[in-house]
């Protein structure tokens, strides 16, 4: 995420990163074992996984200005909201499912580029 001329330094937010995919799985195996996923029930015309992951990304939601988000770029371990987000939801196979995530599509990672630790 571009603030100007400054980028992310994976280097020093990949271990926050790793912990965020880790956060999302657990969470997500369960959510699995509650009812709201089993029973399938449709809410606001969202299925169960869908409401996980808009449960997720909310979660992060907030509006920072942009002197906020180039000062946590340089300083800080963990990446900006947007990339902790997007970044962890596009290895999971359920979030494809989720929202019919296809191919050309802006969300769409490629299976052999998706991170799998675990």
């Amino acid at each position: 995420m571009p603030v100007d001329t400054l980028h992310i330094n994976g280097d020093a937010t990949q271990g926050e990163n790793i912990a965020d995919l880790g956060g999302l799985l657990l969470g997500l195996d369960a959510f699995k074992k509650t009812t709201a996923y089993t029973s399938g029930k449709m809410i606001n015309g969202q299925t169960p996984l869908q409401r996980y992951f808009l449960g997720y990304a909310y979660s992060w939601l907030y509006q920072a200005r942009k002197e906020r988000l180039a000062n946590q770029v340089k300083t800080d371990v963990h990446s900006p909201s947007k990339e902790r987000i997007n970044g962890p939801v596009v290895n999971l196979q359920e979030f494809y499912d989720a929202f019919g995530i296809k191919k050309g599509d802006k969300m769409f990672r490629d299976e052999n580029l998706r991170v799998n630790i675990w």
